[in-house]
């Protein structure tokens, strides 16, 4: 929790510049994709969110001594069940990556779904790749919970995201269908 929060004075500029890039090519890319420019925007919004939370530097980066910037780490291991009770760094990132996965379930073709939720995966991964990459983020560390945290939240949002997307159809065709 204390590294989102130690990101912040980076990551709120980074996202506002995200969002408003977001919402500057949504509606083109909306419809080179033929898809609805506020799904668009939200992915793109939700990928924004992503980024700046995992790859601005956090003001501890400035402050960590030599040795500390300079040392790499790689973990692997997996996620801890308590991710899913209790608030720690493993469950923020389960639900840092949930509306991109949202997001993507809500495209309205099976082949953007599958896309679009592809892309988001592989974002969990390069996010963990430039962490370990960049040292002057002061993350200088690939850990395989956190890539894999990400897919879980990603994979439960597309989830939701279809089922949310479906149901708004039905239900719309259903106000539409002859009584």
């Amino acid at each position: 929790m204390l590294r989102y929060l130690a990101a912040l004075p980076f990551a709120l500029p980074a996202f506002a510049l995200g969002a408003t890039i977001a919402g500057i090519v949504s509606r083109r890319f909306g419809r080179q994709i033929h898809e609805h420019p506020a799904v668009v925007f939200l992915w793109l919004a939700s990928l924004s969110l992503i980024l700046a939370a995992t790859l601005t530097p956090s003001s501890q980066a400035f402050e960590a001594h030599e040795g500390l910037r300079t040392t790499r780490v790689w973990i692997w291991s997996l996620p801890s069940p308590g991710a899913l009770t209790h608030v720690n760094w493993q469950s923020m990132n389960l639900l840092l990556f949930a509306p991109a996965g949202f997001a993507s379930g809500l495209y309205s073709g099976r082949r953007n779904v599958m896309l679009f939720g592809s892309l988001a995966l592989l974002s969990s991964l390069a996010v963990e790749v430039v962490q370990y990459l960049l040292i002057p983020l002061g993350r200088a560390q690939f850990n395989s919970a956190t890539v894999i945290i990400g897919w879980i939240g990603i994979t439960v949002g597309v989830l939701v995201g279809v089922l949310v997307s479906a149901l708004y159809r039905r239900g719309r065709s259903r106000a539409t269908a002859p009584a």
